[in-house]
C-alpha cells in the first residue's frame, strides 16, 4: 500500500545540508535525502529548521571586536 507524505523540497549548499541532517538526528525532519543539494523535509517542520539553522550559523559566524562595539 502506498503512503503519501506532504513535504517541502529544500535547496541548500552541502554545509547547510549537514546542519539539517544533524537536526534530523534530534528530531525527525527529513523525509528523503535527494542529492547533494536537495532534501525533502516535513512541511510542518520548515519554520523549526529555518530557526535552528539561522541560530547555528549565527553562533558559528566570526565577529570581530569592532563589530561587537556599540556605536
Amino acid at each position: 500500500m502506498v503512503k503519501a507524505v506532504k513535504g517541502t523540497i529544500v535547496k541548500c549548499d552541502p554545509a547547510v545540508k549537514q546542519v539539517i541532517i544533524s537536526l534530523d538526528k534530534k528530531e525527525k525532519v527529513i523525509i528523503e535525502d535527494l542529492d547533494e543539494n536537495h532534501l525533502l523535509i516535513d512541511t510542518s517542520r520548515v519554520d523549526y529548521i529555518k530557526k535552528e539553522v539561522e541560530k547555528l550559523l549565527e553562533e558559528n559566524t566570526y565577529k570581530s571586536e569592532l563589530d561587537k562595539a556599540p556605536n
